[in-house]
């Protein structure tokens, strides 16, 4: 494993620890997900949105080795969104949290 790819994942569990959540990589396809790769692959691709829009995710289960046909996809997309996505915006800057609209008395 590179040094890249330990310090994202390392990274990547600190974000979730400080959610309160404890980052669990899923199984795709009976191997546990690379979501290193898989962040690499939609980046490539132009990020989550662009690759949502343009409905590529078949494209990028094709590009990580997976076999096309078996609804990859969208497990891909589901578990990007779910664990990529919110990291992805944390170090963007965008804020995950809904401010509450100030109180009129």
């Amino acid at each position: 494993m590179t040094r890249v790819k330990l310090d994202f994942l390392d990274q990547l569990g600190k974000f979730w620890e400080l959610q309160g959540s404890a980052l669990r990589i899923p199984v795709v396809d009976g191997k546990l997900l690379g979501v290193y790769a898989l962040s690499k692959v939609v980046s490539s691709e132009g990020g989550f949105e662009v690759v949502t829009k343009e409905k590529k995710w078949s494209q990028v289960g094709n590009r990580m080795g997976y076999q096309p046909g078996k609804g990859t996809g969208s497990l891909l997309k589901l578990h990007y969104d779910r664990i990529l996505y919110p990291y992805e915006l944390f170090q963007s800057g965008v804020s995950l949290m809904v401010r509450n609209a100030p109180r009129i008395f």
